[in-house]
């Protein structure tokens, strides 16, 4: 047993309308599909792959202990790129969405679950075309986009994790923030 595991954000569904709009358009208008394979939304945690039930449980546990955050307004606002291979909207950082991907990824790091990286390179963003979009095709996005403007925000009260199933990611578990101040302490002898 083998499943993949995506940790996210995915904004409300009015939002996630409008997104898919755009993604459609680029799709249609510049023959790029791959972004369409996978819901819009923002990565908190690059996808692991998890094979006994025992890392899962690890896993979840862990991501519940990262759930005690509090809400933040998140702004989606215009359109950004990583030269020449992804194009996306822009995620504005604050410090919720930079607490939330830390909390997360503090929990998850004694479960080894990915090689040694750059832990400070979080550049949140919500992919609008990548992988098939090729260097010419990127150019022309990028300047078809280049004067439009975008901005919706939304409040983030929970964050999701999404399970690799039939060929697609579906929505698997989604976890409500927890008041902090409620977080029990671990005890420690020295205290």
């Amino acid at each position: 047993m083998e499943n993949l595991f995506l940790v996210c954000l995915v904004p409300p569904v009015s939002i996630v309308e409008d997104i898919d709009e755009i993604r459609n358009y680029i799709s249609a208008q510049f023959n790029v599909h791959e972004s369409l394979k996978r819901p819009a939304h923002i990565t908190l945690y690059p996808p692991v792959k998890l094979s006994s039930p025992e890392a899962e449980k690890r896993f979840f546990n862990a991501l519940e202990d990262a759930s005690f955050i509090t809400p933040f307004t998140q702004v989606l606002k215009n359109f950004s790129s990583f030269p020449e291979h992804t194009f996306f909207l822009d995620v504005q950082k604050n410090e919720g969405i930079m607490n939330l991907e830390k909390n997360i990824r503090t929990a998850l790091l004694p479960l080894k679950l990915q090689e040694k990286r750059n832990t400070n390179k979080f550049n949140p963003h919500l992919t609008l075309a990548f992988k098939d979009l090729k260097p010419p095709v990127f150019k022309q996005i990028t300047e078809a986009f280049k004067d439009k403007k975008f901005k919706r925000e939304f409040l983030v009260s929970s964050f999701s994790v999404y399970k690799h199933l039939d060929k697609r990611w579906q929505p698997f578990k989604e976890f409500t923030f927890k008041d902090p101040a409620t977080k029990s302490k671990t005890l420690n002898l020295f205290g």
